[in-house]
């Protein structure tokens, strides 16, 4: 270790096994902070399973503001987490379910300090993909803003929650709901409703680099100019079986729920700050 303090985190549910989609950077990714108050640089291993936080050497630590600084970690890369589902689009085929959890801390002369703390996040021909490390961590330190995790956790962690189910199908209509809530908040509506997920996908989803596919709408008593976005109207054929002719089939794949939660990020990040949870 270069530095003499530093803080070690386990990332698990990135990594996956040689059966399953999954994506690595071409070699360890590093990223130097000029501006935080505790971090100056980051190195995330190439199978993104392990994230090192190399603080300040000028930084003086004793056992309270060392607590405090594995705290601030732990946001931080709670907040890392939520820019990777956000930004996946470069691997949307992989099964995100990232946890994460305190691994090894060298900030006190012979003091370990154990807190650890869980996220949680999980899963075609199978694909390997090998990404530009460093060019995809500073996209996702550039979209950190830990101020705005931490005043919105309970929300983010209804996200990470979501993500843990089993069952896709469920899963998917869960997050579409949930969606559904956030938007309602967004734009102060009485009700929640389709039409206003559909704007907010429209207006929204090329923040996150998703194509809108936009086509007629599919829900029941819909007027016949009303259209849908691809994530309602995938949530429309699962709901309203009828709707699907008798030749289709639905299928959902790991790619329609990362980028629906990349748009429910962006959901949360809109959510003014005195709105209620």
């Amino acid at each position: 270790m270069e530095n003499k303090k530093y803080a070690i985190f386990d990332i698990l549910g990135i990594k996956q096994n040689d059966y399953t989609n999954s994506f690595t950077f071409d070699k360890d990714a590093e990223y130097i902070l000029s501006n935080d108050e505790f971090i100056n640089k980051i190195i995330i291993s190439s199978d993104i399973s392990q994230a090192t936080f190399y603080l300040h050497d000028s930084l003086e630590i004793n056992e309270d503001s060392a607590l405090q600084i594995i705290k601030y970690l732990i946001l931080y890369l709670s907040t890392m987490m939520i820019s990777l589902i956000k930004n996946s689009l470069p691997y949307s085929s992989v099964l995100l379910k990232p946890t994460t959890q305190l691994s090894k801390t060298n900030l006190l002369k012979e003091k370990s300090i154990t807190l650890c703390d869980y996220i949680h996040i999980r899963d075609s021909a199978v694909t390997k993909s090998v990404l530009d490390g460093n060019e995809q961590l500073e996209k996702w330190i550039q979209d950190i803003n830990v101020s705005n995790y931490q005043s919105k956790k309970d929300k983010y962690d209804i996200l990470f929650l979501l993500l843990q189910g089993k069952n896709i199908i469920q899963k998917y209509m869960a997050m579409y709901a949930y969606l559904m809530s956030l938007v309602k908040e967004i734009y102060s509506s009485s009700n929640e409703s389709q039409k206003q997920v559909v704007r907010y996908v429209s207006d929204n989803c090329s923040r996150v680099g998703i194509t809108l596919s936009l086509s007629p709408s599919t829900r029941p008593g819909a007027r016949q100019n009303e259209q849908e976005d691809q994530f309602t109207a995938l949530r429309n054929k699962i709901g309203h079986p009828s709707i699907i002719a008798e030749s289709q089939s639905i299928y959902i794949c790991e790619n329609a729920i990362n980028q629906l939660a990349s748009i429910i990020c962006c959901a949360i990040e809109d959510i003014p700050l005195d709105c209620p949870s």
